[in-house]
């Protein structure tokens, strides 16, 4: 796996932007992204209009352990990323504040 820096860990304000830095989540998610989201969650397709990029997996879209796990097959067949790699690396708040613009960086790399 890539060196992925979710959303929430920030570069130092005062340090110069370097390539290496990661860009801004983009203002719409991707619809495989959403479609991926949707059928893991297996909701309706109106749940995708909840599927933004500042949403929480955890709190906004509520997401729970079974639905995280069908999401990480998707992604793992679809874009060979490993989101439980990610998770099990990250702390309690770091994993609540995980968001869909997480998952589209991870996917991008």
């Amino acid at each position: 796996m890539t060196d992925f820096r979710p959303s929430f860990v920030h570069p130092d304000i005062d340090s110069d932007l370097s390539p290496d830095t990661p860009s801004a989540p983009p203002s719409t998610v991707d619809p495989e992204l959403a479609a991926l989201l949707v059928a893991a969650a297996d909701a309706l397709p109106e749940w995708a209009e909840l599927v933004i990029p500042q949403a929480r997996l955890d709190a906004d879209l509520a997401l729970d352990e079974t639905e995280f796990a069908v999401l990480d097959t998707l992604l793992r067949e679809r874009f060979g990323v490993d989101l439980g790699a990610l998770r099990a690396g990250l702390d309690l708040d770091a994993l609540a504040a995980l968001t869909v613009g997480d998952l589209a960086e991870l996917v991008r790399r």
